[in-house]
């Protein structure tokens, strides 16, 4: 049940707030995409990390997705970190375009 519309349906919000911190850590240098995954699995009990669901997904959607609920909550979390411009750009759109944040080739 949800009470208030909101940009993004709840789990949308919630697996796009996840994803964010997750590129964002991978971005920097703190983990590798399969240690940041392995972690989430594992400490979370997730079937699948968030950047493997990013992959699947769609990193240009979810670019999309974080765009749309930042433009009406201006929350920072949901500002897409430059590394994912560069992916859409780059054609590496996850597992429809065999390239994300893994390789599917």
């Amino acid at each position: 049940m949800v009470n208030r519309d909101v940009a993004g349906f709840v789990t949308t919000r919630l697996i796009t707030a996840l994803a964010m911190e997750a590129i964002k850590l991978y971005e920097s240098g703190v983990a590798s995409a399969d240690d940041i995954d392995t972690a989430c699995r594992l400490g979370f009990g997730h079937a699948m990390g968030p950047l493997a669901t990013t992959d699947l997904t769609g990193v240009d959607i979810l670019r999309n997705a974080t765009l749309n609920i930042y433009a009406e909550s201006a929350d920072e979390k949901f500002y897409p970190p430059e590394l994912m411009s560069r992916m859409v750009d780059a054609g590496e759109l996850g597992r429809k375009s065999g390239r994300g944040f893994f390789n599917y080739s």
